[in-house]
């Protein structure tokens, strides 16, 4: 009778130890858990299953959180679990946020302003670009990030124009070129431990070229100026080091002069832009 009851007395001990704290979402999900840490940012917490076998450890932002419970217990460290052998463990290692996040994007630009004086044909095949691009950030916190960027955009058109109607040579064909290369400053937000939203802004130089030929005869402009940019990216972490992401950005910058034909002429030209990209994601 004193075996039975020192094994309860056990028992009730080892469920006490890890006995279930409380997390509700701001969705109104229940998560019943032993919170083992809370920062000003996140709430830690480990899940056990019926047998008190450690099943994972993770964590859920604050800003996601409506309310939560936690014991008042002073012994906050979680228990060692039962030895199990490992074939059979479902045990997963604490979400620790990657240090070096690089993208490689590709994908569709919109050129909002310029042109206005070409046909709408003509016109849509300027306005419409296709991007490529990478940029590469190293986070010293867990939200807050710095780093660099590049992209590359670019779209050739044709035209044959009616010159009693537009007052210009009968054939065009040109490509337009420009490129972004800036610093930028990114926030992370953890939805969950494999999906995370990115808000980014950057600064930089816009480079912008175009050449072709008119009625057979060549042709160029180039300039450059300064651009601002305004963005998001979400990211779906597939394993540790590698994941897919969807992006869009807004980009505002203006040619106030470029160099026609070897000559700088005054510009009052638009680069307005919006970039909607799909990429591939590594992280360190």
């Amino acid at each position: 009778m004193k075996q039975v009851l020192f094994f309860l007395i056990l028992f009730l001990a080892f469920h006490i130890a890890i006995s279930q704290d409380t997390v509700v979402t701001t969705k109104g999900d229940t998560i019943d858990c032993k919170i083992t840490r809370v920062t000003d940012e996140f709430i830690h917490f480990s899940v056990f299953d019926k047998s008190g076998i450690l099943l994972m450890r993770s964590r859920i932002p604050l800003v996601n959180v409506q309310h939560y419970e936690q014991s008042t217990e002073e012994q906050k460290e979680e228990p060692s679990p039962p030895v199990i052998p490992v074939e059979d463990r479902i045990i997963l290692d604490e979400f620790e946020p990657s240090l070096i996040r690089l993208s490689l994007n590709t994908g569709y630009t919109h050129q909002f302003e310029g042109y206005d004086y070409w046909p709408d044909a003509y016109k849509n095949q300027l306005q419409s670009l296709w991007y490529l691009g990478s940029d590469v950030h190293y986070f010293p916190s867990e939200t807050l990030g710095v780093g660099l960027k590049y992209n590359f955009i670019f779209t050739n058109a044709e035209g044959d124009f009616d010159p009693q109607i537009y007052n210009i040579s009968t054939i065009r064909d040109e490509r337009v070129r420009f490129s972004y290369a800036a610093v930028s400053l990114m926030y992370r937000n953890f939805l969950y431990d494999d999906q995370v939203v990115q808000y980014f802004i950057s600064g930089g130089v816009v480079t912008y070229k175009t050449d072709g030929k008119v009625d057979g005869f060549p042709f160029y402009q180039e300039g450059d100026t300064f651009g601002l940019g305004l963005g998001v990216s979400y990211d779906f972490i597939l394993v540790e080091s590698f994941g897919i992401g969807v992006g869009a950005e807004v980009n505002i910058a203006r040619l106030t002069e470029f160099d026609n034909n070897g000559t700088i002429v005054p510009a009052d030209f638009g680069l307005n832009r919006i970039d909607l990209t799909v990429g591939l994601r590594f992280f360190k």
